[in-house]
């Protein structure tokens, strides 16, 4: 499926987490090493085991709590739930008050650049979509961190307005937040583009406004056969469907 009629469009929109960004070094890692400082050693083959579970917790909760991302509290609450459930087999039963300060611990880190990635086709993209003068931005359910988080990565330069979810309010796929998006970009849904990892979120989301939806798909797990969208497997495809130099 290509872009019908590329040339009519003015604004590119971006996902953040695993779009743009990736953690840096891995999740296990971090907790391993949030846990270290704490004097608790779990082994990091242990700790990789247990991604599968938490990504099952992730999303049964993020499901049931489909308006979390519009608050900070909220976001930040989740967080540490998740991390103390991540953490729990690991921990001496009943220390809850231990449990809660590796979770929180944990949290904040990732608050910080430092434990953020660009992945290697993102600076690309963005330079050749800069260099066209398309106006681009960035659509996120996440914390407020978010603008520092990308201001430390040297990001922020590249982006003409940044819409977070714990500031408008509005999470995703609500319509709200991406009709925020194209009045802060001074955009037209027509001429408009979205691209993001999430079906639900940032495909039906975009979709509800008007704008054209870009399901990326990094894993290679779908076929372009099965999904009603644009699918591609890195962000650099962007610039041939453009027609970009």
């Amino acid at each position: 499926m290509l872009i019908e009629q590329p040339q009519s469009i003015r604004t590119v929109f971006f996902d953040a987490g695993f779009t743009l960004l990736h953690p840096n070094p891995s999740t296990p890692e971090i907790c391993q090493h949030i846990c270290k400082q704490l004097a608790l050693h779990i082994d990091l083959d242990k700790l990789q085991e247990r991604i599968t579970e938490a990504d099952d917790f992730f999303y049964r909760q993020t499901r049931q709590r489909r308006h979390m991302w519009a608050s900070e509290d909220a976001i930040n609450a989740f967080w540490i739930e998740y991390y103390m459930n991540f953490l729990r087999p690991f921990v001496e039963e009943h220390d809850e008050p231990r449990l809660y300060q590796l979770a929180h611990l944990i949290t904040r880190e990732f608050d910080q650049h430092t434990s953020w990635q660009i992945y290697p086709d993102v600076l690309p993209t963005l330079d050749a979509l800069k260099a066209k003068n398309y106006t681009l931005g960035v659509i996120s359910d996440w914390g407020i961190g978010l603008g520092r988080i990308l201001h430390e990565l040297h990001l922020n330069k590249y982006f003409d307005s940044l819409v977070v979810s714990a500031l408008a309010r509005h999470a995703k796929p609500s319509p709200s937040l991406y009709d925020l998006a194209l009045q802060r970009a001074n955009s037209i849904a027509d001429y408009t583009l979205h691209i993001g990892d999430s079906y639900i979120l940032d495909v039906l989301g975009a979709r509800s406004v008007g704008i054209t939806p870009i399901l990326l798909d990094r894993r290679h797990q779908l076929q372009e056969s099965s999904i009603d969208c644009i699918l591609i497997h890195s962000l650099t495809e962007i610039i041939d469907m453009l027609d970009v130099e």
